[in-house]
């Protein structure tokens, strides 16, 4: 093969995981938590995808089971695959009142899984949860604790990757969490997407046109070979 026809196949195809990295990122701008992706060519041939870890901006909700993490922190939940490691804060109850991820998967407290029981659900920035007891009846204001939100860190320097379903796991498996000291949880409140959708979709149209530019090469080449086919076959 011509190394100019080798060189803009290999270009087209590095635009083409552009374009791939991008349209996921796009596609999670509703994903609360979400962590954008990028490509990064090391030459024509080697690549890998990276996570950018900085945190989003924080959209307030309402919703009393909605938790943002503001510092480096996580939840950590069970999940199908074992523990792993979440900032999607979008919770809900499931049908045993136990604390449950967007997915299902149980978020974990200190102790175990979280059964939320009582009204008026309160979580304080430290991850401590309380429930209103109405076991004394309508119009009671006291609140029992129902537990603490597990929160972790993880060591400085350690390279964290997605595994399923906005959960991370550290690429090191004999790497630990450590207690949380420097995250703060707000209340009906979630992390947006830590990337702007208007940017994201520039440089998608920009990356569109580089790989259009590739196919165009790509068809000048493919036309210079059959014409050449095609003389060759007349002589």
């Amino acid at each position: 093969m011509r190394l100019g026809l080798n060189a803009v196949v290999l270009g087209a195809r590095q635009q083409e995981k552009r374009l791939e990295v991008i349209a996921n990122n796009l596609a999670n701008t509703g994903t609360a938590g979400y962590k954008k992706d990028n490509v990064h060519f090391r030459d024509f041939i080697y690549q890998s995808t990276y996570t950018r870890m900085d945190q989003g901006n924080t959209r307030s909700t309402g919703q009393p089971l909605d938790v943002s993490l503001s510092g480096e922190g996580f939840l950590r939940v069970q999940t199908d695959k074992g523990i792993r490691y979440t900032r999607e804060g979008n919770l809900t109850l499931n049908q045993d009142n136990v604390l449950v991820t967007h997915e299902g998967w149980p978020v974990l407290g200190e102790g175990g899984p979280l059964t939320l029981t009582g009204a008026d659900i309160r979580i304080e920035r430290d991850g401590q949860i309380f429930g209103r007891d109405e076991s004394g009846g309508l119009g009671s204001a006291e609140y029992v604790a129902l537990g603490k939100l597990d929160l972790v860190e993880f060591p400085e320097q350690t390279l964290l990757e997605k595994a399923q379903k906005g959960c991370f796991v550290p690429r090191d498996p004999n790497v630990q969490p450590l207690p949380a000291q420097s995250v703060a949880v707000q209340q009906g409140a979630l992390e947006e997407a830590n990337f702007n959708p208007v940017e994201e979709m520039a440089h998608m149209i920009d990356t569109q046109r580089v790989y259009e530019s590739y196919q165009k090469a790509l068809q000048m080449f493919q036309q210079e070979d059959s014409q050449l086919i095609s003389k060759l076959g007349g002589q």
